[in-house]
């Protein structure tokens, strides 16, 4: 990836719903190259969609937050995260590194959703503990990343 592609998508991040010919203008190359580029990205998994960005808390959703420990001697994580994610409303699993092994962005539509939630994630076989919290109050919720 070179400092062109990087442009592409920054102006993607920006605004994704902006014409090829519009981020070519911006960054000063032709419509083929963007569209080119753009197709090159999304080949390689670089590019993974297009959507929409929700303001969940607007809609009356909460966010939860929970930390999962795999039973000693289970053979995957990966498993139990597989499960968690087949859930509709998980946003985000993570394998992470300390005290427990994933932690699982969830939002919910009120607080017997996320207590809905939280016992369908204890009965998944491998589970050997969890812990949930419920955001108060989002500061930060961003997709983009720096390039």
């Amino acid at each position: 990836m070179d400092e062109l592609d990087k442009k592409i998508l920054k102006e993607l991040q920006l605004d994704s719903r902006n014409s090829f010919t519009k981020i070519a203008q911006r960054i000063g190359v032709s419509t083929a190259t963007v569209s080119e580029r753009v197709k090159r990205l999304t080949e390689k998994g670089i590019i993974c969609g297009y959507t929409a960005v929700l303001n969940s808390s607007k809609l009356g959703m909460i966010t939860l937050i929970t930390k999962i420990k795999t039973k000693p001697g289970y053979n995957s994580i990966e498993e139990v995260g597989e499960a968690v994610a087949k859930m509709a409303e998980s946003c985000c699993v993570h394998h992470v590194t300390g005290d427990c092994d994933l932690i699982v962005i969830s939002k919910c539509v009120g607080y017997d959703k996320c207590g809905i939630i939280i016992e369908r994630i204890k009965e998944i076989e491998g589970v050997e503990s969890m812990d949930a919290e419920l955001v108060l109050k989002t500061l930060k919720e961003e997709l983009k990343v720096e390039l």
